[in-house]
């Protein structure tokens, strides 16, 4: 269960200026990595989970489910947990708190949102490495499939 008032205080307290969500899905033990248009001033070309910020008035869970919808069309059907976040910097926020989910979806075909990401992979735990990510990604990706059962190699 997500406990929406221990995520916003610990923010607070942490001087975090914006929420934003990383999505894990998994689908015959490979989990789903989308990649950010080239042309994005903001990692560009870069893998990641599905994910973004997380508006105002949203609780953190409503932003995930939002965000997953808005970036590859796909529902959530069941919220299974968190997992690790991390903290990061942008060049117009200057620290953002990202909160990682596990989630089931149903079925359905992906639908990216051509202005955010331009490709989709389904990896297994030994693909991320190959992928063109930063450090705190492939971490936040290890963690993901740790969480989920598939442990590392």
């Amino acid at each position: 269960m997500v406990k929406e008032a221990s995520i916003r205080e610990q923010a607070k307290v942490d001087n975090v200026t914006h929420m934003a969500t990383g999505i894990a899905v998994f689908q015959n033990d490979k989990l789903l990595v989308v990649k950010r248009v080239t042309e994005d001033d903001f990692l560009g070309g870069e893998w990641e989970l599905p994910g973004g910020g997380v508006d105002p008035e949203e609780k953190v869970v409503q932003g995930a489910l939002r965000e997953l919808f808005e970036e590859t069309g796909l529902t959530v059907e069941k919220v299974l947990g968190t997992f690790e976040g991390f903290d990061y910097t942008t060049p117009s926020k200057p620290k953002v708190r990202q909160i990682n989910f596990k989630v089931t979806v149903k079925p359905g075909d992906i639908r990216l949102e051509p202005t955010e990401h331009d490709d989709y992979l389904w990896i297994t735990k030994d693909g991320i490495s190959a992928l063109q990510t930063n450090e705190v990604m492939q971490e936040c990706l290890r963690n993901a499939f740790k969480d989920a059962g598939y442990g590392l190699a």
